[in-house]
């Protein structure tokens, strides 16, 4: 193999490298959409009770079946993603018990300020996990 030969061959791993790397990005947007949708969830959950509040756990359900459905179908899994995304998803439900305690225990049903902190912190391990992420690629 002449230099140019093996040139050529390196420019087209770096370029396959890239390609790579650009399919591999897409957990930090899935995680960002995840964070999105609970924190609307949560915040809306704080101002809702009954059966009305099926309606915004629903839409969050339906919205992680979505992401199941969508990271089986990629063709590039970053190492150690499941292990983060598990790890987000805890650490949010953890937070999501906790919160809707709070709610519950303390009677801030409906204070805007409780719902704007617990959604907020429902929603970090997601930020996190989507920042972690961006970081690991």
């Amino acid at each position: 193999m002449d230099r140019d030969e093996a040139a050529a061959v390196l420019r087209a791993a770096e370029a396959h490298r890239e390609t790579v790397r650009a399919a591999g990005r897409w957990p930090v947007t899935v995680l960002l959409a995840l964070g999105g949708v609970l924190f609307a969830t949560e915040f809306t959950t704080a101002f809702l009770s009954g059966a009305w509040t099926f309606l915004p756990a629903s839409w969050a359900a339906i919205c992680a079946a979505w992401v199941g459905w969508y990271a089986g179908r990629q063709s590039v899994k970053p190492r150690g993603y499941l292990r983060r995304y598990a790890l987000s998803l805890v650490a949010g439900m953890s937070l999501h018990v906790v919160y809707v305690l709070v709610l519950v225990l303390t009677g801030r049903h409906g204070d805007p300020v409780v719902a704007l902190a617990g959604a907020a912190a429902v929603a970090a391990p997601f930020f996190v996990g989507a920042y972690v992420e961006s970081r690991a690629t």
